[in-house]
């Protein structure tokens, strides 16, 4: 079974603050893979924010109450949708709570807008897209529906 661990450390920062996305294989405990990711856009990557919808990172698990979110590993293809411009891998809960305040429809992506993103996790090189989506293919031709994502932070 595979995992993603996705940890980034939160700041006050003009500057997009970038994390990593680990592709964890938890059999053999390793890491079978590295992207370099961020969540949430420039000035809103900080603790406060994770209530803030649109603009703040991916809620932590413990911060909503979760152990772990989990990861579709089939696609859905959102051409049209900008800042996804291309596949879309849904991240459920689909909808969560943070100090009151509802967030979702979050999943992983290309950074393909702005720099940073309105909650996904995005990944930010072509070839870490690449090696993501070739790692998914693998885990959905394999049988794996989905697989959990552990999100943390650190200050």
């Amino acid at each position: 079974m595979k995992i993603l661990l996705y940890h980034q450390h939160l700041m006050q920062s003009a500057n997009l603050i970038e994390g990593r996305l680990l592709m964890l294989d938890s059999e053999a405990p390793s890491i079978a893979n590295t992207y370099i990711a961020t969540s949430g856009l420039p000035n809103n990557q900080r603790f406060e924010c994770l209530s803030s919808p649109g603009k703040g990172s991916i809620p932590a698990n413990n911060v909503i109450g979760i152990d772990s979110y989990q990861v579709a590993t089939t696609p859905i293809y959102m051409p049209g949708v900008k800042g996804v411009e291309g596949n879309f891998y849904k991240i459920n809960p689909h909808m969560v709570t943070v100090n009151g305040v509802t967030r979702g429809d979050f999943g992983v992506h290309f950074d393909a807008n702005v720099p940073g993103s309105s909650g996904c996790v995005v990944l930010r090189t072509d070839t870490g897209w690449e090696a993501f989506e070739k790692d998914m293919k693998n885990l959905s031709a394999s049988g794996i529906n989905e697989i959990p994502l552990l999100v943390s932070y650190s200050r």
